[in-house]
């Protein structure tokens, strides 16, 4: 699999263009960046430079508890534009799984306004 070389930038605009429910995001540096989806989950984003360098993703649920891997999907060794895009698919379906429809019919009435 060929590997790309993403910058936060370039994955800051991954989520703008595939995760329209996504705000706040922001670079906190060249290896970490963040936002919230749904108003309600903050999602985590970090390079790693282990060799390859690959960027992962953890969803923080509260306290100190965060996943990186949700349903049977890791968020981690995203190493190319599509495996990030895949990992924010994923993100996505947790996510709205967790919300429940009630909030998120909500949620899509508020942003309509």
């Amino acid at each position: 699999m060929p590997h790309d070389d993403l910058t936060a930038d370039d994955v800051l605009d991954l989520v703008d263009a595939h995760l329209p429910a996504a705000t706040q995001g922001r670079k906190k540096s060249d290896a970490e960046l963040g936002f919230v989806l749904y108003d309600a989950f903050a999602i985590r984003g970090s390079y790693d430079d282990y060799g390859r360098g690959n960027w992962g993703f953890s969803i923080e649920l509260g306290g100190d508890a965060t996943v990186s891997k949700v349903l049977g999907r890791k968020l981690t060794l995203c190493g190319t534009r599509d495996a990030v895009k895949a990992a924010l698919e994923a993100i996505d379906s947790y996510v709205r799984l967790r919300l429940g429809s009630e909030y998120l019919a909500a949620y899509e009435a508020a942003s309509a306004r």
